[in-house]
């Protein structure tokens, strides 16, 4: 699957929805990354490990914007 944006106003579900679809997709798919502004990934994470088995966590990953521009540049330079 592609890249999936979801975003409401406060209190309307999204981060229980992100969770519950991870949780139905990790035995499907792997490497699934869940983007979200630096000061959510520590409480989006710590809602992950509490509705999923932590075995399965290795197939999810939390990360900021930052950290994924990091991650991309890092790709790009070892690919020339």
């Amino acid at each position: 699957m592609g890249i999936r944006f979801i975003y409401g106003r406060s209190g309307t579900g999204k981060s229980e929805y992100i969770l519950n679809d991870v949780k139905n997709r990790l035995d499907k798919e792997k490497n699934i990354f869940i983007i979200t502004p630096e000061q959510f990934t520590y409480t989006l994470e710590k809602k992950l490990l509490d509705i999923i088995d932590e075995t399965a966590v290795i197939n999810a990953e939390v990360i900021s914007f930052e950290r994924m521009a990091y991650r991309v540049i890092q790709e790009v330079r070892r690919s020339r």
